[in-house]
């Protein structure tokens, strides 16, 4: 479970190009923060911004963030907050919103789940944030103090906490230094990447979110991430910013729910593993290159984006819903690992496979072979560890491995045996790496000793939870709990009645499509 604080509610976001350049500031810049600063609202926040392209601000965890505070209190050193405004501007943070939003988190007793964040995110939380928020809260208040508890003491010292009264004397002129970009918001952008590369090492993949983050992958990518909640990128497309945010609240749905809970007790897991996992906004963002959304075409009234999300929703609804079209391909067989590991590129190449399937109209096929298919796509492990240890990177592992389910359905269409075509596989010229005799690489967190680890623990419930899983009583593939569909086995046009008899599971497409 990621242990990261999410404090990207404190400072907002703005455009830097959001300025008139004719009315130039006057006087001179502070030059350090005090607590008094970091108050919300505030005269300091109302002007604060974030650069509407930087990543959110959830790379910190509990300790780190404890740190900083405890460093602020005592005087320790704290690398200066870069900032930047220019002309009638707000003023931006070029490096330091992490610093600047621990020691506001503290002065405002929000770690994620307070006041500021639930206005931000329009109370949509998920439970995750909330539990790392109260951890984050209990332990700074624990070892060093809430905020409140030094503004008490300020009206009795004398019986103050001890840690407080050392702490009191020296409160008022505790400060964090500032320095200022100077130029244009092309100069300050340019300043941004270079500080923030050297600090931080930004991702290739992150790289391209920030690039693309006016077109509509780039802004597809974060409205999904959190379900249209949070800072609303696309707020500028009049007449379509309510409709974009309801498309992405239902993708992130259809990706995320019901919520991941480990060690797996329960089969109903989510295709999309942990919504707050630090991987998931690239997850997305390779998603959407892999459905090939547009990179490349700035969109300036919401349209394009609006398309894509449409176009999104409609891949993801057939691989798991309640859709008419959903064949209810289910995670446990089809993106998690035997021992409940969650598989980035597993979960999108067989989003990319479902998009194959309904291109190619082979879905009818697919319904056919469905059985034998899982049974061997459960049985290859080994392979498809080896397939992503080959190409190193989830995000490259998404076309073999695409290529390796096309194998197994090719080959179930020419009546080859699951035993031949598992056997066989490095005879197929995409897979001649693939050894026979591999065994299965445990997962990071297994070692021997008295306790059962996480994995150990969902291994074995997967392992006696999925023999015994509802089948569908078409294709007799397992059913998901978001993806069933009650048939009439005798069809209604034919006679069939609506009672329990005549009921049977199955999933929504092989009821409403390859049935008839």
């Amino acid at each position: 479970m990621s242990q990261n604080l999410f404090l990207d509610a404190l400072i907002g976001r703005d455009d830097f190009e959001i300025q008139d350049q004719a009315q130039m500031s006057q006087g001179p810049h502070k030059t350090t923060l005090g607590y008094n600063d970091f108050s919300i609202p505030g005269f300091f926040f109302a002007s604060l911004r974030k650069p509407d392209f930087q990543r959110e601000t959830n790379e910190w965890d509990v300790e780190k963030v404890k740190d900083l505070v405890a460093s602020f209190l005592d005087g320790d050193l704290i690398p200066a907050i870069i900032l930047w405004k220019y002309a009638d501007s707000y003023t931006f943070v070029i490096d330091g919103a992490h610093r600047i939003s621990a020691i506001a988190a503290w002065v405002n007793d929000d770690y994620g789940d307070g006041k500021i964040s639930r206005k931000f995110f329009d109370n949509a939380i998920p439970e995750e944030q909330i539990k790392i928020a109260v951890k984050a809260r209990e332990l700074i208040n624990k070892e060093i103090g809430s905020f409140k508890s030094f503004e008490d003491a300020l009206f009795d010292q004398a019986n103050a906490p001890k840690q407080i009264q050392s702490r009191l004397k020296n409160f008022g002129t505790r400060a964090i230094q500032l320095q200022w970009v100077d130029g244009d918001a092309k100069k300050a952008e340019d300043s941004f990447f270079k500080i923030n590369q050297k600090s931080t090492p930004i991702s290739d993949t992150e790289m391209s979110i920030l690039k693309t983050r006016r077109k509509p992958i780039g802004l597809c990518a974060r409205a999904i991430l959190r379900g249209g909640q949070g800072h609303r990128y696309w707020d500028k497309f009049q007449g379509k910013s309510e409709e974009i945010k309801i498309e992405a609240q239902e993708i992130n749905q259809l990706i995320f729910h019901p919520a991941l809970v480990t060690p797996i007790k329960t089969l109903d897991l989510p295709l999309g593993g942990k919504n707050h996992a630090s991987n998931s906004l690239s997850m997305i963002f390779d998603l959407l290159t892999t459905l090939k959304v547009d990179d490349k075409n700035d969109d300036t009234d919401g349209t394009l984006t609006l398309k894509a999300l449409k176009d999104i929703k409609k891949i993801l609804n057939a691989v798991n819903s309640n859709h008419p079209s959903s064949l209810g391909l289910h995670p446990a067989i089809y993106i998690y690992s035997s021992m409940g590991n969650f598989r980035v590129s597993s979960f999108n190449s067989i989003i990319a496979f479902t998009k194959y399937l309904i291109e190619q109209k082979k879905q009818k096929s697919f319904t056919e072979h469905r059985e034998n298919f899982e049974k061997a796509l459960y049985s290859s492990e080994h392979i498809i560890q080896q397939i992503g240890r080959k190409s190193r990177q989830s995000n490259k592992a998404i076309e073999p491995l695409l290529h390796f389910y096309i194998y197994i359905l090719d080959s179930l269409e020419k009546q080859i045996s699951i035993t031949d075509i598992l056997e066989k596989v490095n005879q197929n010229p995409n897979f001649q790496y693939i050894i026979q005799n591999s065994i299965p690489q445990l997962d990071n967190d297994f070692e021997i000793g008295n306790s059962f680890s996480k994995s150990i623990k969902s291994g074995s419930f997967l392992r006696d939870a999925l023999p015994t899983a509802v089948r569908c009583k078409i294709c007799n593939g397992i059913l998901h709990q978001k993806s069933i569909s009650i048939d009439h086995i005798q069809r209604r046009q034919d006679g069939g009645k609506g009672v329990i008899d005549n009921a049977q599971l199955t999933h929504p497409y092989c009821n409403t499509t390859y049935k008839n």
